[in-house]
């Protein structure tokens, strides 16, 4: 196929309509339609190797979309329904962590939320579908960092989480205890610098750190001579990385740091003449860069700064000696520091926190009246909004505050 399933359903908003069963139809048929050419491709031999083992991965993950459309309710089918102001009604879950909530993100299965908190020093896994006996939400798991927690992320298996606290990255299981009946740490890595980002790999292998001066991508199967996390690669940006993600396939970082308000897109598989992580692509966003994510397909970046600036750019124009020129495909002017952005499931909109103490959706497809990228929902809070993430389905979004709060918004 020459488009994928997502690419096909960023629809626009000329499209006429449709009901809840012919847009469930229409997705499955485009499912099993990117299937059969997957297979046919690698039954001819155009994919073989990694490239095959990369097009069953992805067979994988849409016959997992067709079962979870046959179990979704009929407001989830067609996704995002909040529009315009919200208000508390549309707070489907809220707790109090305490402390500054840095991070804030859903399980993959979207019944989960892991919390990072400054203040308190804590990790807490929270359930969306369970209540304590005092009737708030049920903590499912917690974790005493000994310092301020500034990253907090769920594996690609949903029973692992990463954090940086300090100088330390920790992966702590969620199904396993220690003697002291605590989350087991499974692995831990001292960067000797204060880690902002700690994120996993696709395949939950590796994680990538920022720290306050270099990016770093650390293994979890791999040990160095001293039995401890192998390092795989490293770049030192001679700034603070506050944003360090990995590209859906594995194969690249993003990163974003304040001194030089540079983002910059890096390869984990070439090398530059010194022997460097390959340098593929960088844009100058302004100010400090405090979010940096990859789109589902990987073919743009997000971009939250200090500069009260959102931006989307593009990473598919190169020029002639191919290497990435950065396009800037749209641009949103919030009323503070935009400190959290990521993209939809589906790629088509972007969730942004910022420190005016608002929450805004916004789409990339549709335009106000003004011709600058059209905000579908926003929600003000009582802090500057410094996490903000949509849930697999794409139908919610966490956030978390500076007065320690953590909300899911949603429809009720």
């Amino acid at each position: 196929m020459s488009e994928t399933f997502e690419q096909h359903f960023a629809q626009t908003p000329e499209e006429k309509p449709k009901s809840l069963e012919e847009i469930k139809e229409e997705k499955v048929l485009a499912l099993r339609e990117e299937i059969r050419g997957i297979k046919e491709k690698i039954e001819r031999g155009e994919l073989t190797g990694g490239k095959a083992i990369e097009g069953y991965q992805r067979i994988t993950a849409l016959v997992n979309k067709i079962k979870k459309l046959d179990e979704k309710e009929e407001k989830q089918i067609i996704g995002w329904q909040l529009e315009g102001r919200l208000t508390e009604e549309n707070v489907l879950l809220e707790y109090q962590a305490g402390g500054w909530v840095c991070a804030a993100n859903f399980s993959p299965e979207g019944d989960k939320v892991v919390v990072g908190s400054g203040d308190n020093e804590m990790m807490l896994v929270i359930s969306l579908t369970e209540k304590d006996e005092r009737g708030e939400p049920k903590v499912l798991a917690e974790y005493q960092a000994g310092g301020w927690v500034s990253a907090a992320n769920f594996s690609p298996e949903g029973d692992k989480v990463v954090i940086g606290s300090g100088d330390e990255m920790r992966v702590i299981s969620l199904t396993e205890k220690n003697i002291l009946l605590k989350p087991k740490v499974l692995a831990e890595y001292r960067a000797g610098e204060v880690i902002r980002a700690a994120n996993f790999s696709p395949k939950g292998d590796k994680v990538v750190i920022g720290t306050s001066g270099k990016m770093q991508v650390i293994s979890l199967t791999e040990k160095n001579i001293l039995l401890k996390p192998k390092v795989l690669a490293e770049y030192r940006a001679g700034e603070v990385i506050r944003a360090a993600n990995f590209s859906p396939k594995g194969d690249k970082v993003v990163i974003g740091s304040s001194g030089d308000g540079m983002v910059r897109v890096i390869s984990l598989t070439e090398k530059d003449e010194r022997g460097r992580p390959k340098v593929l692509a960088e844009h100058q966003a302004g100010g400090v860069v405090w979010a940096a994510n990859f789109s589902p397909e990987g073919d743009r970046v997000v971009i939250g700064s200090r500069d009260d600036e959102m931006q989307v750019i593009s990473l598919t124009e190169k020029d002639k000696k191919g290497n990435i020129i950065p396009r800037v495909l749209a641009e949103y002017q919030a009323g503070g520091a935009v400190l959290a952005a990521n993209f939809s499931p589906e790629g088509d909109k972007v969730v942004i926190g910022s420190s005016d103490k608002m929450m805004r959706v916004i789409s990339l497809t549709e335009k106000d009246g003004r011709g600058e990228p059209k905000v579908l929902a926003e929600y003000q809070t009582e802090g500057a909004v410094s996490a903000a993430n949509f849930s697999p389905e794409g139908d919610k979004v966490v956030i978390g505050s500076n007065h320690g709060e953590m909300k899911v918004l949603g429809t009720p």
